[in-house]
Parts: C-alpha cells; structure tokens; sequence
C-alpha cells in the first residue's frame, strides 16, 4: 500500500513571543477602519451620538421635537401609482398599489462628507427610529400593507446633505363616499388626503403631491374609466375644531363603462316591451297564443328584475337600471291588464246575450260584428298609447340619469 504523499516542511525563523505580538498590533490595526467601512457602521466622532455611512446626529438630538421650532416643516409626498388593483362597489373602497415617498428638511444632520447639490445618498432604514419623522396621516384608510421580499421593500436617502426622503412600496386600501342611485349610469369623484395627525398648518405644511400614473400600464380590468389628477387648492385645508390642517394627495374620478349594462340589461328589456304590443295585433279570440306570450314576457322580466337586484350595490333608495326594470315590468303588466279587459267585456256580452231573448240571425251578426269591431279600436288605442308612453318615459329617464352623471363632475 502506497503512503500518502506529503509536503515538504518549511524551515520558519524562531520569533519570540515579543516580537510576533508587535507585528499583530501592526498588521490588525489598518484592518479595522477596512472592516467597518464595508460593515457601513463608522466610529463616532466626538460630540455625536450615532453615524451611519459618515452622517451623523449631535449628541443632545431631540426625535420628539422638529427640526425648526420657529417654522413649519415643509413635507413633500410623491405618490407613483402603479396599479389600481380594485373598486369595491359593496364595500365602497378602492385599492391601489404604489410607492408611497415622502421628503423632508432635517437641517441637524451633520457629515465630513463632500456633498453635492441633489446628490442621493442611501442610508440603512434603521436609520429612521433614531430620526424625527413627520405624524403622516390618511384620511379614510381601510388599511396599508407594506410589501415583503427578504426585507420590507423601503428605503431611506440623505438628499443634499439636509434632506430625509423615505420610499416605501405598498398596498393601500381606502373609503371613498360612493352614491348608487344613478347606477349604472353612475359617477363617484374619490379623494385620497395625506396630511397630519396632530400639527396644524402652522407647524406643518404639505406641498402639492407630486403625482405619476399612467392608464395604459394598468393590469386589472375595472367596470370604471378612472381619470386621477391633484387635489383643487379648496381641497388642501381641512378647517377642524378651529385649526387649518395642511392637507395634500389627488383625486379620481370614476365613471362607469355604461356598454355592457346597455347590452346586457337595457336593450333586450326595452325590446321585450315592444314585443310585448304585438299581442294587440293578435285577435283577442286567440286566447292561448296572446295570453301565453305576454305572461312569458312578464316572467322573463321579473327574472331580470332579481339578477339587477342581487348584482346592484347597496342603496337608500332605487337605483337608475332598477327603477328602468321595474317600468318594463308595469308596461307589461299595463298590456296583460288591458287584454284581460277585452276578455272580461267578451264574458259580460256572453252572459248578456243568454239573458235577452233569442234574436234573429241577422241581428246577431250584426251585434257580433259591432263587438268585434269595439275590441279591434281598443287593441288599435293601445297600440298608439303604449308606445307613446315608452318614449315619453325615454325622454324623461335618459336626460335625468345622463344629465345627473354629468353634473356629478
């Protein structure tokens, strides 16, 4: 069996203990500012309490107070909306997903560092806990979801050497006064507000929200055309139990895409309408044919009536598509009525003509004729009433729902 080969041994010179700690001292000694550098954490200079990357706060920072007692702080919001991920209509809410930013002047930090104008530099985000951060508050939140990956997904910036500015990508979820009366016809204007918890307009101040969105990067299909644009200036003070707040954010306007329920639900309930008047060409003798067709038409409406209702969202009242449904279902419950009077007088002229005594042939004719001729002008008067009435209602519905969708923006 062969033996494993080996190495030759190294003659090394004999270095007494003295000696080799001095070297040590003399190696590990530049190593250590190397190290931290790549740690990101640096020693602390004298007169400051924590530095990070060399920028570093006094010792005797306040995190409770502003960074300018005598004025107010100035905040800037930057919203990139990247997707509008939903409209609830039963819970009347909107979801968006976007970078929410937010940038403020903190004048105590102080660095050695050469610092150019609108130079960015990153931070750690621990960072933040030892900073003053402005109380940011959102108006009407549903909630807020910070998204995860390894780590939250946020960052922190030192700008110019004087200015915070913090990102975070979120999921965000908030209430908007959504009216239903007009559905489908309908239109909302939704306001997204960020302003302050506690500090008034006199400590804090929001700029005007430097918004981004583009419509056509959008992945989710919605059931409104949404156009998003900054608050109106009346819209940037909040006036609460005597103190102007600064207020800033944007608003969206959503208007429904009204096709669909025109195809789905107006049309072919409007075309059972007008269906329904061809029972007045139809003899009233051909009892089985005209009460049959008009009974069905009534069923079918009624059936339409509850999908409306059930996929409807909640309501005080009525809404616009319900309020159509439910007049389609009385012009055809109008047209059953009005044959079931042809049919009511056609009995009372039998039960009549039993009780007269018996006529002669020609007579008889004549009366029939006469009765016949008398249901042929009612069916004829119904066939110029109804349709009359239905656009009469069309001239009135449409303009109202219409003209209320536009007065809304």
């Amino acid at each position: 069996m062969s033996s494993v080969p080996r190495l030759p041994e190294l003659s090394l010179p004999r270095i007494n203990s003295y000696r080799l700690l001095l070297i040590a001292v003399h190696v590990l000694l530049p190593v250590q500012p190397v190290l931290n550098q790549y740690d990101g954490v640096s020693e602390t200079p004298p007169g400051m309490m924590k530095c990070v990357l060399g920028w570093c706060l006094p010792k005797g920072y306040q995190k409770l107070e502003q960074p300018n007692p005598d004025k107010a702080v100035i905040v800037d919001v930057q919203l990139e909306i990247l997707d509008i991920l939903g409209v609830n209509d039963k819970e009347f809410s909107i979801s968006l997903s976007m970078y929410f930013s937010v940038q403020w002047e903190e004048s105590r930090i102080q660095s050695n560092n050469t610092v150019e104008p609108g130079h960015w530099s990153p931070v750690s985000l621990e960072f933040l806990q030892d900073l003053w951060v402005p109380n940011i508050f959102i108006y009407d939140l549903k909630s807020f979801k910070s998204i995860d990956v390894l780590k939250r997904l946020a960052g922190v910036w030192i700008i110019s050497g004087k200015d915070v500015y913090y990102n975070q990508f979120c999921s965000i979820t908030f209430l908007c006064p959504m009216r239903f009366e007009r559905y489908p016809l309908d239109e909302h204007i939704c306001k997204f507000r960020v302003g302050s918890t506690n500090l008034d307009i006199n400590f804090m101040r929001f700029t005007e929200a430097n918004l981004e969105y583009h419509e056509n990067k959008r992945n989710t299909i919605l059931d409104y055309l949404i156009e998003i644009k900054p608050l109106n200036q009346k819209d940037r003070i909040l006036d609460y139990s005597g103190m102007n707040f600064s207020v800033t954010g944007f608003e969206m306007r959503l208007s429904r895409h009204v096709l669909k329920y025109l195809y789905i639900y107006y049309l072919p309930s409007g075309l059972f309408v007008v269906v329904s008047w061809v029972g007045f060409l139809i003899p009233p003798e051909v009892v089985p044919g005209r009460m049959a067709m008009l009974i069905t038409l009534f069923l079918v409406l009624i059936n339409i009536f509850n999908i409306v209702t059930t996929n409807s969202p909640n309501v005080e009242t009525m809404t616009a598509i319900a309020a159509w449904m439910l007049v389609c279902i009385l012009f055809v419950f109008a047209a059953l009525v009005g044959y079931a009077y042809l049919l009511w007088k056609k009995k009372k002229s039998c039960l009549k003509r039993k009780r007269t005594r018996k006529q002669s042939e020609e007579e008889g004719k004549l009366r029939q004729m006469r009765k016949e001729d008398y249901r042929s002008k009612v069916d004829d008067v119904f066939l110029v009433v109804f349709p009359i009435m239905f656009i009469v209602f069309n001239l009135i519905y449409w303009p109202m729902c219409l003209g209320g969708r536009h007065a809304n923006g």
